[in-house]
């Protein structure tokens, strides 16, 4: 009975810290050096080219991935979602910045990024067929 409890235990921990994994993704030929300030820099519009030069356009999945990016939020930009809700609100109205453009899957993402070497995205988990650079974020 001990050993099974212990078992689920264990499996629920690893359950959770690959649900709080977050992995940055870029095109394989960005050999940019990015550090997950670098990343949250991008991703609030503090700037628009990635550290090696070229241009860096933020993506998040819309939706269903809420969860996904509110870890994201929190974790690397360090904000609630009312935070960024109200962040953004003032970037946009001053017109500084405009918020991350939007897909509607990981799958959608991770096609897009393959094919534009100017995209930016994060995910908690790839697949091994996915032809893209993986940063992880701390």
């Amino acid at each position: 009975m001990k050993t099974s409890l212990l078992l689920l235990v264990l499996i629920s921990a690893s359950s959770l810290a690959q649900a709080d994994s977050l992995i940055a993704i870029v095109h394989p030929d960005n050999h940019s050096a990015l550090s997950t300030d670098a990343v949250r820099n991008i991703f609030l519009g503090k700037v628009r080219k990635f550290p090696g030069g070229g241009s860096a356009v933020p993506v998040e999945i819309a939706g269903d991935e809420a969860p996904l990016n509110e870890n994201f939020d929190n974790k690397v930009l360090n904000k609630t979602p009312s935070q960024l809700r109200a962040y953004w609100s003032q970037m946009v109205f001053t017109g500084r910045a405009t918020p991350p453009k939007q897909v509607g899957s990981t799958e959608d993402l991770i096609k897009l990024i393959e094919t534009n070497p100017n995209m930016i995205g994060f995910v908690s988990s790839l697949p091994t067929s996915a032809k893209v650079k993986a940063i992880p974020l701390d």
